[in-house]
C-alpha cells in the first residue's frame, strides 16, 4: 500500500481569524494592505500557527496510526499556504505579506510533509527550478512523480519551463523498465472549461478600488478583495492562462508513453 496526499493536507485558512494582526490586516485599505511589511514577529506567529496546525491534525489517533503504518507521499496545494496561493495579480502575489506568508508555509511544508529543510531539500531528492517536486520509485514496475503546482505559480504559468524540462529529464532516467507512471497534480490536469465565468470574473477583478468597498461587492469578495471564485478558476490547468502550458506538457507525456511503452495515469485532487 501507499497513501498519496494530493494537497490541502491542512486547511490553514483560519489563521486570518486566529492571528490578531492578520485579522486586522484583512480589513485594511487596499493600497495599505499590499504595501505593509511582513513583520518579524508576524513571521514567528505564522510559523508557529503552521507548526501547531500540523501537530494538532496529525496527532489525532487515526491520522497518527495511518502515518505510522502506511508509506506516504505528499504534494501540497493552496490551503496548505492560503486560498488561491499563486493565482493572484502581481500587486498581490509579489506583496510583502503574500511572499512572507508563502515562505512560512514552505518552511513548515518541507519539514512536515517531506522531512527536510529549505537548505537540504535538493540534497534529499526534491527538485525544480524554484519549486520542490519529487520522484519516487515504488517497487519494480511503478514510478510516482509529484508536481509542485504552487511554488512557481503566477497568473501566467503553473510550472517554470525549466522545471518542466527537469521533470522530463528525470523521467528519462527513471522510466526504463517500469510499466506504470503516476503523475500527481493537486489541481486536475484535465477538467472542464468555464469560459464565461473566466471572462466575468476577469472583469470584476479589474473594478476600481472604490467599488471594492460597496457592501454588495464586498460580500462576494474573498478576504483578499477579489471575487471569491477568481482564484479558483485561475487555479485550473484548463484556464485560458494555463491551457497552452498544459497542452505542451500533455504532448510530452504522450510522446514519453509511446516511446517508453509505459502507461501514464494522472492523479489529481481539488476541483473546487
Amino acid at each position: 500500500h501507499i497513501l498519496l496526499w494530493g494537497g490541502d493536507q491542512n486547511y490553514i485558512d483560519f489563521m486570518f481569524e486566529d492571528i490578531p494582526y492578520l485579522k486586522d490586516w484583512v480589513d485594511m485599505e487596499w493600497n495599505e494592505k499590499w504595501t505593509c511589511d511582513f513583520r518579524k514577529d508576524l513571521e514567528h506567529q505564522v510559523e508557529e500557527y503552521h507548526f501547531n496546525t500540523y501537530v494538532q491534525n496529525w496527532e489525532r489517533p487515526e491520522v497518527k496510526n495511518a502515518l505510522a503504518s502506511i508509506p506516504s507521499l505528499m504534494m501540497w496545494d493552496d490551503h496548505d499556504i492560503f486560498d488561491g496561493a499563486g493565482s493572484y495579480p502581481p500587486l498581490l502575489h509579489d506583496s510583502p505579506m503574500m511572499t512572507g506568508l508563502f515562505r512560512a508555509a514552505q518552511k513548515l511544508r518541507l519539514l512536515f510533509q517531506h522531512h527536510t529543510t529549505l537548505e537540504k531539500a535538493q540534497e534529499h531528492g526534491l527538485f525544480g527550478y524554484q519549486g520542490y517536486n519529487f520522484l519516487a520509485h515504488c517497487g519494480p514496475d511503478l514510478v510516482i512523480i509529484g508536481c509542485d503546482g504552487r511554488t512557481e505559480r503566477n497568473t501566467e504559468i503553473v510550472h517554470h519551463p525549466k522545471t518542466w524540462d527537469m521533470i522530463f529529464e528525470n523521467l528519462e532516467n527513471y522510466v526504463m523498465d517500469i510499466t506504470h507512471l503516476i503523475v500527481l497534480f493537486p489541481v486536475p490536469f484535465s477538467f472542464i472549461r468555464f469560459k464565461l465565468g473566466e471572462s466575468i470574473l476577469h472583469c470584476l477583478k479589474n473594478l476600481p478600488n472604490k467599488c471594492r468597498t460597496v457592501p454588495v461587492v464586498k460580500k462576494t469578495n474573498s478576504i483578499f478583495g477579489l471575487p471569491e471564485l477568481y482564484d479558483d478558476l485561475l487555479d485550473e490547468f484548463t484556464h485560458k492562462a494555463h491551457i497552452e502550458e498544459r497542452n505542451r506538457a500533455l504532448s510530452r507525456f504522450q510522446e514519453l508513453a509511446d516511446r517508453k511503452k509505459v502507461r501514464i495515469t494522472f492523479f489529481s485532487g481539488d476541483v473546487h
